[in-house]
């Protein structure tokens, strides 16, 4: 096997300041592999904290593929450099496949992506310093105070590159100058769940909360609101399953199915989509980032139903380091205007009352991610087991109105519906939290 070729040896790269050749390859190629690497590198570097002009035009082409919906693979690059006529002045497409094999794991990229970034600022302080110490070595026109003015405004591009052209932070009447209109709920489901909405459900083990995922699913899926059963505009859902298998996931989205399409609401083809996994997942795996965001780009689903959390990661997720990626990865959905729904177990302690406690085991920063929290538990009812009752309980407070159910009853139709006791007033928002 031919060895790819090495690094062009340029003697002004050896005299150049503080700089790392391998971490700007190592970043490239990890870009040009991975649509997370990618994502993450974008937010950290512009082309100019680059120290090579070729590794400046290979970013700037990835960027350009990127921006405009297409691959940024290293084929496509290719024929971007190539049509730009700027093939040549990177060393062609073999250099193009040295970046790649340069990468020693894609999951390390924005790690690389941080070096280059500092030794490119680093590199503006040096250039700054000497411009300021050769100015001030001559004559000036402005006296001393001029040349304290010039050399703060030295320092300050140093601290402002790669922040963009202009100041855009507006005032509270530009702010607010924009109609009402423009800031009304883009609704997945009316009253319920906003697009770009994190949400994460909890409940002990056996109590129905892999049902009511999945009956959120399909109703969403098919246009019916999962707990009023009325009609909505339907969506189209992505349901990520990584602890049953697919004869079990068949055996229970069945029935669901032919309640819809009893309804007179049938689930369109492409508005329900299933990922079966129950190897589970691993969310701080670049494979595995990937080929969900892969997904989810070629879906766009509106909602995006995934769990359990606990099988996001082949480890305990106890502490942030390890929250940290699966939430990175929860988030790049998210931000691909996706509503996004986790379903998690509860924690083992008991709490208030004696319950269990509702919130979701694991990291704290499970806590802080989600707008909406809500547990199930048995219901605090005299009849709660003879009528398969369960209070819906939300674990933080939420960021904005919703309408949740307060009490679900098990059996019927669907496998949830909303409970309201009889010595509760029967009107529109009775059994419902705002």
């Amino acid at each position: 096997m031919t060895s790819p070729p090495p690094l062009p040896s340029d003697d002004s790269f050896a005299r150049a300041d503080p700089h790392d050749i391998a971490a700007e390859q190592a970043v490239l190629g990890a870009m040009m592999i991975s649509a997370a690497a990618l994502a993450e590198c974008e937010e950290a570097l512009t082309a100019a904290d680059f120290l090579r002009p070729a590794h400046q035009l290979i970013f700037a082409a990835i960027m350009d593929s990127a921006r405009d919906g297409e691959p940024a693979d290293v084929i496509a690059v290719k024929a971007r450099l190539e049509a730009s006529g700027d093939l040549a002045k990177v060393q062609g497409a073999t250099y193009l496949h040295t970046l790649i094999s340069s990468v020693p794991t894609t999951a390390n990229a924005g790690y690389y992506a941080k070096i280059v970034r500092e030794l490119a600022v680093v590199r503006r302080l040096l250039l700054a310093g000497r411009r300021i110490t050769q100015r001030a070595g001559g004559a000036s026109e402005d006296g001393a105070h001029g040349l304290v003015e010039w050399a703060l405004r030295e320092i300050e591009a140093v601290r402002d590159s790669g922040l963009g052209d202009g100041f855009n932070t507006p005032t509270i009447s530009e702010f607010l100058d924009v109609p009402e209109d423009e800031d009304g709920y883009d609704w997945v489901v009316p009253g319920l769940l906003e697009r770009g909405d994190r949400v994460i459900i909890t409940g002990t083990e056996g109590l129905g909360k892999s049902s009511l995922l999945r009956q959120i699913a399909v109703t969403v899926a098919a246009g019916v609101h999962p707990f009023t059963h009325e009609p909505i505009p339907p969506q189209r859902v992505l349901y990520v399953d990584c602890e049953n298998g697919p004869a079990h996931t068949r055996r229970k989205i069945r029935p669901l199915i032919l309640s819809a399409h009893q309804a007179g609401r049938p689930v369109a083809e492409k508005n329900l989509w299933m990922e079966i996994h129950p190897e589970g997942m691993d969310l701080a795996l670049e494979r595995d980032v990937s080929r969900l965001l892969r997904i989810a780009s070629v879906i766009e689903p509106d909602m995006v139903i995934l769990g359990p959390l606990y099988r996001l990661a082949p480890r305990a997720l106890n502490n942030d380091d390890d929250a940290a990626p699966v939430l990175a990865a929860l988030n790049m959905i998210r931000a691909r205007g996706a509503c996004v729904v986790l379903e998690a177990h509860a924690g083992h302690v008991l709490g208030h009352g004696g319950y269990r406690d509702l919130r979701p085991r694991g990291s704290s920063a499970f806590l802080g991610w989600p707008e909406f929290g809500y547990g199930i538990r048995v219901a605090s009812h005299d009849d709660a087991k003879r009528k398969r009752l369960v209070d819906v309980v939300p674990w933080r407070g939420d960021r904005d109105e919703r309408n949740w159910p307060e009490m679900l009853q098990g059996g019927g139709t669907w496998p949830w519906s909303p409970y309201v006791p009889l010595d509760q007033p029967e009107d529109p928002g009775a059994g419902w939290t705002g």
